[in-house]
């Protein structure tokens, strides 16, 4: 198989590792489950929403911009 396309895969199934430690610190409060469950569990949703649409641009079969526009919104969703 072409190396490049190994790399691409195995990078696009990583992903999670960039993008959760650095949403855990762009949304703190999934870090403060004992002081506030309830936000918590609502930062943890949105960030595997996040990084579900991240990770469906980055995999998926969809059209170019079907799959920027996913990486985009999923990037978004984690970050803001």
């Amino acid at each position: 198989e072409n190396w490049i396309k190994v790399a691409f895969s195995a990078m696009a199934l990583g992903v999670g590792l960039y993008i959760i430690p650095l949403g855990m610190i762009a949304n703190p409060d999934i870090i403060a489950l004992i002081d506030n469950p309830i936000s918590a569990l609502l930062m943890f949703i949105k960030l595997a929403i996040g990084l579900g649409a991240v990770s469906y641009g980055l995999i998926s079969k969809q059209n170019f911009m079907v799959r920027l526009g996913l990486a985009a919104a999923g990037l978004l969703v984690v970050f803001l």
